[in-house]
């Protein structure tokens, strides 16, 4: 969640709502567009069993020669509950 899918909407959201599901024995490939994002973002499944056991976060650095908007931190953790 809060990862703009410019030019890809179809790819965000419940199987056959915004996408068909992904069949067993088959991948599939998000081309995923990070354009002004910052932070730390999460992502999950959003069917049957996987939508409690796919799912983590997306650290996304400041761009190379810009600086965090807070000082620096001088150690991060990603914690999921």
């Amino acid at each position: 969640h809060g990862l703009l899918n410019p030019m890809n909407p179809w790819h965000d959201g419940p199987e056959y709502i915004t996408m068909c599901g992904i069949k067993p024995g088959e991948n599939f490939t998000h081309d995923l567009q990070f354009t002004t994002e910052e932070g730390t973002l999460w992502y999950h499944a959003h069917s049957d069993w996987t939508r409690v056991t796919v799912h983590g976060a997306v650290v996304i650095y400041p761009a190379v020669e810009t600086t965090y908007p807070f000082p620096a931190p001088d150690q991060e953790y990603v914690v999921a509950l």
